[in-house]
């Protein structure tokens, strides 16, 4: 995926979509761990695709939601122990994600444009609820 400039349309809806998560479920930016790589998907997505105010938010909690999801299989596959990680604590991001995806406008066009991300995270759901608590753990990393 080329990486643009993001636009002043996507700079605004950034901002809105930051706080809204923010406001919803007291999820800072500052505790994303990989804030760029989000950063720049979101960028590219609205600017590509100028997805509604509702859509973008939709996108921003799903991002999240999966970054998460992607990290804590990486150092699950590390060995270290994520006792303090429990998948049902993020899904609400990822319902509210799916319900202001579904109240968007471009709704379709969203979930088209997601498509790879959401076969992603099924696989990734799957793979954390089978894989909890098995083999030698390493110590839990602070995320």
């Amino acid at each position: 995926m080329q990486e643009l400039s993001p636009t002043p349309y996507s700079e605004q809806q950034w901002h809105i979509a930051v706080r809204s998560l923010e406001n919803e479920f007291d999820i800072t930016f500052e505790k994303i761990q990989v804030k760029d790589q989000v950063k720049k998907l979101f960028f590219t997505y609205v600017d590509r695709h100028q997805f509604s105010c509702e859509a973008c938010i939709a996108l921003y909690y799903r991002l999240f939601f999966f970054s998460t999801l992607v990290l804590v299989q990486i150092l699950e596959q590390e060995g270290f122990e994520m006792d303090h990680f429990e998948l049902k604590d993020l899904h609400p991001v990822f319902e509210a994600s799916k319900k202001r995806s579904s109240m968007a406008l471009d709704s379709r066009k969203l979930e088209k444009v997601l498509e790879n991300i959401n076969q992603s995270l099924e696989l990734l759901v799957f793979d954390l609820i089978e894989n909890k608590n098995t083999g030698p753990k390493k110590t839990d990393p602070e995320l």
